[in-house]
Order: structure tokens, then C-alpha cells, then sequence
């Protein structure tokens, strides 16, 4: 079942990921909020992620991750028997997955198994054979994080539509080359029994930007670029060849995997279970809440975008309909509906804790 229109509440890697792993939104977790130095992002002890809970259930509890703002430093290793945390291709980090799973499956301990990966992210470099895949372009500018970074939201004042292709075709070259080995790590996973009775989820912990509205990377803006992520849930009891169109959230995937689990539900998750009825709640599949730490705020309806930044209250309106591209601000337009978002976003913030 593929979740047509599943989006993230934050992005940056450490808010987006203990969103998606303790079911917060980041108004409640605050990891990343105003912090004093790109390292004071570390998840609060009070947290409960969903690999705590499953290994308190006695299941046996694995991760391999890209390290960085993923390392163990940071909480994320909390509740998982095993935690690699190291740079590295994710052929690399596919493989040490297996590597792991294979003698954890000689136990009666049921298994739960996070890879996290970098190679979809800055600098853009896919293995040769992927780079040229998406087109040849000329361009004057390198791919790094850190190039990118000097030029980040002014890069439409220094990149041509021909520079901003040929980043997008490196970065397409990252998802083939992703989705190859992720293809290979499933039959890996085949070939030991993992997959007799399991379930994968694949998703993305932030979009990036092209040029869309003016900038390279992710940060300091809430467009759907930046947003809308994958989301892919397949397996055993799952739904095949289904395309789900409601709005989903990251803050619905620990729930999710709780009752696949056959496990309750905390009552400290914000989320839902994304195969459950839609419920009363008008943000249960109606209404998706965003931030970017305390700077921006949006909420989305299935038509309606709204975005408020918190320095000078400016307000920005998007119909998603005719719109798709967030480019004309329809606020003056439609007063009316501006008052019914800005309240249902206030009354959704009011509920954090």
C-alpha cells in the first residue's frame, strides 16, 4: 500500500526522525527547537520511541544507521540491542543489516530491523554508472553539502535552470541507486525467511529543494517539496496494489507499527494507526501540522495550505488544487478561509503539552 499524500511534521534529521519514532510532533518532543549549536538536538529521556516499547515486549531490536546526526550521541540508539552508527554507502549498510538479522532470527524473539541511510541526501554523488542516468548537463557548481550550503535559500541568484537540473539528475541518481539495492537487500532478506512474515515500511524523513522556491537542501520553509515524502507499507496482511490517497503523517508510522505488532498503543502518541478508520477528529486524515521549529507553522487540508511565519505573523494561502506548485498567495482572496486555519492551527498547538 503506497500512502499517496504522507508528509513529514519537520525536517531536519534529528526532530524529523524521533517524530517518526516516538509518534511527537516536534511542539511536544522540541528536539531542535532553538538549539544552542547543531549538536543540542538530543532526544529528552521522557521520550519513548517505538523500538523502546517493542524491546520491552521482548522483541529483538536492531538498527544500522548513516551516523552523524543519526549517531548513538544524539538518544537514538535508546531500546535497540544493536546500534551501528557509520558513514558509508548504503549497499554497505544493507549489507550489515543482514548481517545482523541472520542470527537474530535463530531466537523465538520476534525482530524489528531500522536501516537509515544518507545516500538520498547532499553531496550528491551516486556511483558512476548512476550519474549520468538522468540526463548530461554542464555546470559550473559542485554538489557538496558544503557548497551548498554557502549559497542555500539565494541559490535561483547564482544557478542556472540548467545547474539546478543537473543537482536534480545527481539526486535521481541517489534514488536509482537506492531503490537497486534496497531491491537486492529485499531478496537478501527473502532468501534467510525474513520476509515469510514481516512487514516493510519505507519512508523519508524530509524532501529537498530544487529550486522550487528559490533554494537548494531542506530548512527554513514548510513547501510541499520540502513536505511530501514516500511512504510505502507492504507485507504480510497488508493490502497489495493499493494507492491510499488520504493525509498521512510521519507521526503515524510508530503507531502503525504498533498494532502490526499486536501491541497497544500509548496514549502519549499523537499518531494514529494509518490502516485504522478515519477518525471524528478533524486531524485524524484531514489535517496534516507542520513546523520548522518555532519559525514557521503550517497546516494542510486536502485542497488548503496555510503558512505562518512567527516573526511578523505573514500569512501565506496556497489552493493545493489549482496550485500544486505553492506559488500564488491567495490570502487577501479568501479571508474567511484564513480565519478557519489560522484557529484550527492554533487550537492543534494548543493541544502539545
Amino acid at each position: 500500500t503506497r500512502f499517496s499524500k504522507a508528509f513529514v511534521n519537520t525536517h531536519g534529521t534529528p526532530p524529523s526522525h524521533t517524530t517518526l519514532l516516538a509518534s511527537l510532533y516536534q511542539e511536544t518532543h522540541r528536539v531542535g527547537i532553538n538549539p544552542v549549536s547543531t549538536t543540542d538536538t538530543g532526544i529528552p529521556v521522557e521520550v519513548e520511541m517505538v523500538q523502546e516499547l517493542l524491546s520491552d515486549a521482548d522483541w529483538h531490536t536492531l538498527a544500522v544507521t548513516g551516523g552523524g546526526y543519526m549517531s548513538a550521541d544524539f538518544g537514538f540508539s535508546r531500546g535497540f540491542d544493536v546500534y551501528v552508527d557509520r558513514a558509508g554507502r548504503v549497499a554497505r549498510q544493507a549489507a550489515d543489516l543482514v548481517k545482523h538479522i541472520r542470527p537474530a532470527l535463530g531466537s523465538d524473539r520476534p525482530v524489528f530491523a531500522f536501516l537509515h541511510t544518507y545516500q538520498v541526501h547532499s553531496p550528491y554523488a551516486p556511483p558512476k554508472r548512476f550519474r549520468g542516468l538522468f540526463g548530461a548537463y554542464r555546470a559550473s557548481i559542485e554538489a557538496t553539502s558544503e557548497a551548498l550550503l554557502e549559497i542555500n535559500s539565494d541559490a535561483s541568484k547564482v544557478f542556472t535552470r540548467e545547474e539546478f537540473e543537473y543537482l536534480e539528475s545527481l539526486y535521481d541518481g541517489e534514488i536509482r541507486y537506492t531503490d537497486e539495492v534496497l531491491g537486492e537487500l529485499l531478496e537478501s532478506l527473502a532468501a534467510i525467511g525474513f520476509l515469510d512474515n514481516a512487514v516493510v515500511v519505507v519512508t523519508s524523513d524530509h524532501g529537498e529543494e530544487f529550486g522550487e522556491h528559490g533554494g537548494v537542501l531542506h530548512g527554513g520553509k514548510l513547501f510541499e517539496e520540502l513536505l511530501h515524502v514516500p511512504l510505502i507499507i507492504a507485507g504480510t496482511g497488508v493490502d497489495r496494489g493499493v494507492v491510499d490517497p488520504a493525509l498521512v503523517s510521519l507521526v503515524d508510522v510508530a503507531p502503525t507499527l504498533l498494532s502490526i505488532a499486536g501491541l497497544e498503543i500509548p496514549d502519549s502518541m499523537e499518531g494514529r494507526s494509518v490502516f485504522d478508520p478515519p477518525a471524528l477528529d478533524q486531524w485524524q486524515g484531514q489535517r496534516i501540522f507542520a513546523q520548522y521549529g518555532e519559525a514557521l507553522y503550517c497546516v494542510r487540508t486536502p485542497r488548503w495550505k496555510l503558512i505562518r511565519r512567527t516573526s511578523n505573523q505573514n500569512v501565506k494561502l496556497f489552493d493545493l488544487h489549482r496550485d500544486p506548485g505553492e506559488q500564488l498567495n491567495l490570502r487577501a482572496r479568501h479571508p474567511d478561509v484564513v480565519g478557519s486555519l489560522l484557529a484550527e492551527l492554533e487550537e492543534c498547538r494548543g493541544q502539545r503539552p
